[in-house]
């Protein structure tokens, strides 16, 4: 039994995975981003975008893929990231980025701010954003 829930486990995993996409308002001048430029800012290492205009981070609290998020494009467990926020924040070397509490208000943002960029899963993108990166 332990062993088909941890199938279970792994395969609803990559399921999540494969259904996750990083987006952009439909107007925002880029028009897709490798897994390294995602990763660079989404884990603060840079500010801008490949075209040097500023990118401005943003995701929903307590999502669902938040963890899966993460853990395909820096490698670290929730354990491990938390540990790599705390170092930044104390050092003063970044933050996280921006949280918001629903969905609707993260799209909203998304769609008015072509500098803004989040990752969702493939059913909540809107006619109004635009996707910049599809996770293998």
């Amino acid at each position: 039994m332990r062993a088909f829930f941890i199938i279970f486990v792994m395969l609803l995993s990559h399921w999540v995975n494969a259904q996750m996409v990083v987006v952009m308002a439909k107007d925002s001048k880029i028009e897709n981003l490798d897994d390294r430029h995602v990763a660079n800012i989404f884990l603060t290492r840079t500010n801008r975008f490949p075209n040097g205009k500023k990118a401005i981070p943003i995701e929903l609290k307590n999502s669902d893929i938040r963890s899966s998020f993460y853990e395909e494009i820096s490698g670290k467990n929730p354990t491990q990231l938390m540990a790599y926020w705390t170092t930044l924040i104390f050092s003063g070397k970044g933050k996280p980025p921006k949280g918001y509490k629903n969905v609707e208000t993260l799209i909203t943002r998304l769609e008015n701010n072509p500098g803004c960029i989040s990752y969702l899963s493939l059913a909540q993108v809107t006619d109004d954003l635009k996707i910049v990166y599809r996770f293998p």
